[in-house]
């Protein structure tokens, strides 16, 4: 009689005898992908988060100014349950705590709203739920403007553009980070090549070129436009302080400077054109000296 060890070791032979058509039951119920042994490096698509941006808390929100002992830090399974009081916690994705802040992922943009509109209750005490870093908050508030500048290459040195920046909108910057692309909502190693430079309030916006080095550089930020229209020109009726496609007036030559038609119908310029027209043409002079000879 076998004993029971015996027949686990027998289950285990019979197991593996046939180690292909175990693989192809793996392939056939999803385990593996079908390309496993023959192509490049799989990532698991359970473990990679979603392109849901996250949710985040602050524990100074739960503890106030004073700093927590180490028996009162929050914990990622005892967030995980106070979580699931406001969504199924089976529809996070990752939660990360770092230095007082917590990231939440949830799977879908239905739960991100309900977390930012319900909050979160945490341990008998409702915590609000920001939709934005709020650590970075200082950066993104109206202390400080946003500079995008674009069309410089990644080898090019940051400081120069910094003092681009300075000299040209005479202010300060206070910080200048090179812009990750992001690829289904992760963060990734690649430079876009777009610096992200956050600076004090403009009397005068930047203009759209800058000049940065050898470089030929594009700036945008909010507001560039500048608040005052005395600068633009219309080209419909030529008078300053607005654009075409707001103008009320009627059109005036560019010719004669006279309202009511346009270039092309203004007899001054037809008569310009049949001036220039009717004289002799250098080559018509070569072909009457040619005839006379």
């Amino acid at each position: 009689m076998a004993t029971a060890s015996q027949q686990q070791n027998d289950n285990d032979i019979s197991h593996n005898t046939n180690p292909s058509k175990a693989y192809t039951d793996a392939v056939k119920a999803g385990i593996i992908p079908k390309d496993y042994l023959t192509g490049g490096p799989h990532v698991n698509t359970h473990e990679t988060l979603s392109s849901v941006k996250p949710v985040f808390i602050l524990e100074t929100d739960l503890f106030g100014d004073v700093k927590p002992s180490p028996d009162q830090y929050l914990t990622h399974l005892e967030l995980y349950n106070f979580i699931d009081s406001c969504i199924p916690k089976s529809h996070l994705k990752g939660l990360q705590r770092v230095r007082g802040m917590c990231r939440i992922y949830p799977d879908s943009d239905i739960d991100r709203e309900t977390l930012i509109t319900n909050n979160i209750t945490v341990r008998h005490k409702l915590i609000n739920v920001y939709s934005a870093n709020p650590k970075s908050s200082e950066y993104s508030t109206h202390l400080y403007l946003r500079v995008r500048v674009k069309d410089v290459p990644c080898s090019a040195d940051d400081g120069q553009i910094l003092r681009a920046i300075e000299s040209e909108g005479k202010c300060s910057v206070h910080k200048l980070n090179r812009e990750r692309l992001r690829v289904d909502g992760l963060l990734t190693n690649c430079q876009t090549g777009d610096r992200i430079l956050f600076c004090d309030p403009l009397e005068n916006p930047l203009p759209r070129i800058i000049k940065i080095g050898k470089y030929r550089a594009m700036v945008f930020h909010k507001d560039q436009i500048p608040s005052s229209n005395d600068t633009l020109v219309c080209n419909k009726c030529l008078q300053n302080g607005h654009r075409f496609r707001d103008c009320q007036n009627d059109w005036v030559c560019k010719q004669c400077k006279l309202p009511g038609h346009k270039q092309a119908d203004c007899p001054s310029f037809d008569a310009q054109n049949e001036e220039c027209n009717s004289m002799p043409h250098d080559n018509d002079k070569k072909e009457q000296l040619l005839f006379r000879k």
